[in-house]
């Protein structure tokens, strides 16, 4: 059970890469016209006769790096159904994680069926569920992996409460960055701190949370915002100081208490997920950027949760 749950734990690793990739590629970062070809979205009809049209783009992206990504992705995505089956047969007929393993199951064919029966990247309710699913089996997975490391003799519950209530941050912060994605919202805040001149979010902020909403498409095939995009993505950054205050104050509690090699990985991964963060808007977000911004929240993730199975309480274990 433990080989099948770190296997599949790998390939969801592998998985939410390759996923960012193709979500942040299909939006338009990782086309060489970015950002003016951000948010491509229309058909063929609705994108005027300067711009390619669907043939000519389609053989541009064969020609681009990481083309294989695609059928890179439904390979893992395959494989991983078959791991996470085996892992579900096998909890249930030792009837032991049963209701870990079906809740798995369940995220494996809510992913395949939002891949199948989606209609394209570009719906927000389809990016939220794509990235929500994703990251809600990787915490699974990870629990399942994690929680065999034996507690510490003595922790103090302050070192639980806060890794805790980091977790809880770094999941909503991960939600905030899938509407950011959601809304076409990457580079509506070019500089810093402030956004376009505003320390908070602005107006329109209750638009980007719609989820049921389709997007404008202007007569380039191109996405249509408006002030929502800046209020989500100064929203974003608003939490992205908030989760690294509470996660650099769990880290250092752990350090403390004895936790080195964990809690020191959580120091180092939200420092090098808060640098990334600063270094996308710098840098006008490039897609490599980009990706690692989604792949070193996944592994802050799987640190945080190493570090609260470390510190329960002895008799949890047992």
């Amino acid at each position: 059970m433990r080989q099948l749950a770190v296997s599949s734990l790998l390939l969801v690793i592998v998985l939410v890469s390759l996923s960012a990739y193709l979500r942040l590629n299909h939006s338009g970062i990782g086309c060489a016209d970015w950002p003016t070809c951000y948010g491509m979205i229309g058909s063929a009809s609705d994108i005027a006769p300067t711009v390619e049209s669907t043939f000519e783009r389609l053989a541009t992206e064969v020609e681009r790096p990481l083309s294989w990504a695609t059928p890179a992705h439904r390979l893992v995505a395959s494989i991983l159904g078959l791991t996470i089956l085996a892992m579900t047969l096998l909890a249930f007929a030792r009837k032991r994680d049963r209701l870990l393993a079906s809740a798995v199951l369940g995220l494996t064919l809510f992913l395949a069926w939002l891949g199948i029966y989606s209609g394209g990247l570009h719906s927000p309710a389809v990016v939220m569920g794509n990235l929500g699913g994703g990251f809600a089996m990787l915490a699974l997975l990870g629990w399942t992996v994690m929680r065999q490391s034996q507690p510490a003799a003595q922790t103090p519950s302050a070192v639980r409460k806060w890794t805790v209530a980091a977790l809880i941050a770094l999941l909503l912060q991960i939600g905030l960055g899938g509407l950011t994605s959601a809304n076409f919202a990457a580079s509506a805040c070019p500089g810093l701190p402030t956004c376009n001149g505003q320390l908070l979010p602005g107006p329109g902020l209750a638009k980007a949370f719609d989820l049921g909403r389709s997007h404008e498409i202007g007569p380039r095939g191109l996405a249509i915002g408006g002030p929502e995009r800046a209020a989500i993505h100064q929203l974003h950054r608003l939490g992205a100081l908030a989760t690294t205050v509470l996660v650099i104050v769990a880290g250092v509690m752990a350090l403390r208490a004895g936790f080195g090699a964990t809690a020191m990985l959580v120091l180092v991964l939200i420092a090098a997920e808060f640098a990334v963060g600063i270094a996308a808007i710098v840098t006008e977000l490039p897609i490599s950027i980009a990706v690692a911004h989604n792949w070193l929240a996944a592994m802050l993730l799987l640190a945080l949760l190493r570090l609260l199975a470390l510190s329960r309480k002895q008799q949890a274990f047992r």
